[in-house]
């Protein structure tokens, strides 16, 4: 027992000072050590016979392309930064960017987009994320373990063995005990330490929770609708009539898009027809700022949590300069496009 508390001990240094001292340039190394940790907890069961018998558990470099594609295709569609360098991304974006979301085929969930897109995509980060793409000594898997200064001294602590001749890795049976004791606390250091990272690139709204496990919760906005129906019955956008009878014809809108700010908070709500509201889509509606931000001014104790929603998102320099600052890092910071009123305003 004191022989693994000895070697959990040093495997925990060694994991924090990969997590927070190794190399910062992009955020492969937290995506490896959340793969290598998700692995870990589907596989429990194998792996501690692998350690009863001394033996290593092995991970195929396939395993690892299947989780970067789905840890960043949410994070592209966030258009959360991977790296410092804004001329070149990672090789994962390029992929994303090129195989799947260059496509008119974009669906809302990874697990929706095609099994013919995923191949695709999964040789190319073999290819270029775990291989030797024009002898670029940048790989992921090798540099994982290595930690700025390390020293020569002593044996150094390894997680793994890099079999790169077979594309895999071989978990070494005492990191093997110590990962599969504290995965969960693990797991939850390195969404943390990365949305740490992503925050000082330029920070953004929920990022967290971007990162961690996105969930798309349609559902969650109908109190919000039935809130706002109360004070409103006609489009904010086109002020069309908005029929009780067509449910499905009555939207409830992020006026700052939901996959920038990532919350449901009333103030950012409004209520669209259909038609307006897929016109919007991802965008900002820079005709409107000005008619929400009366809105919230104007209805702030009429409509129910608008006043408490409005008193959260003060700052301090009071809740418009904070909603101004928002739309303004969206739209210049994060790509996000501006619509006028006549497009979204379009009939087809």
């Amino acid at each position: 027992m004191k022989e693994f508390e000895s070697y959990s001990q040093v495997y925990q240094s060694k994991f924090v000072a990969i997590i927070t001292r190794g190399q910062k340039n992009n955020t492969y190394k937290f995506a490896l050590a959340r793969s290598i940790l998700g692995y870990i907890g589907k596989n429990e069961t194998i792996i501690q016979k692998n350690i009863e018998n001394n033996k290593n558990t092995e991970i195929k470099y396939s395993i690892f392309a299947d989780d970067f594609l789905r840890y960043y295709w949410y994070q592209y569609k966030f258009k959360i930064r991977q790296s410092h360098n804004v001329n070149d991304a990672p090789s994962i974006i390029q992929i994303l960017e090129d195989e799947i979301f260059g496509k008119e085929y974009r669906p809302e969930n990874f697990e929706k987009v095609s099994e013919k897109l995923k191949e695709n995509a999964r040789e190319l980060a073999l290819k270029k994320v775990f291989g030797k793409e024009k002898q670029k000594s940048s790989q992921v898997v090798p540099r994982f373990q290595t930690i700025p200064r390390e020293s020569e001294k002593g044996k150094k602590i390894r997680f793994y063995e890099n079999d790169e001749q077979n594309k895999r890795i071989l978990l070494y049976p005492e990191a093997m005990k110590f990962l599969i004791k504290y995965r969960v606390l693990l797991d939850k250091f390195v969404v943390l330490e990365w949305a740490k990272f992503c925050d000082g690139i330029r920070p953004s709204p929920g990022t967290a929770s971007k990162i961690e496990e996105p969930k798309f919760d349609r559902k969650s906005l109908k109190p919000n609708e039935k809130i706002l129906r109360e004070d409103f019955d006609t489009c904010f956008y086109c002020e069309t009539e908005l029929d009780e009878e067509l449910k499905n014809a009555i939207h409830v809108d992020h006026f700052i898009p939901h996959s920038y700010i990532f919350n449901n908070e009333i103030w950012n709500l409004v209520l669209s027809c259909s038609q307006c509201n897929l016109n919007k889509s991802d965008s900002l509606a820079v005709d409107f700022k000005k008619a929400l931000i009366e809105r919230n001014n104007s209805q702030r104790f009429q409509i129910k949590g608008l006043d408490y929603s409005l008193t959260k998102l003060d700052n301090g320099l009071g809740w418009e300069k904070e909603m101004n600052r928002m739309y303004d890092d969206c739209y210049k910071y994060w790509g996000f496009t501006e619509i006028t009123r006549e497009e979204i305003k379009r009939r087809k």
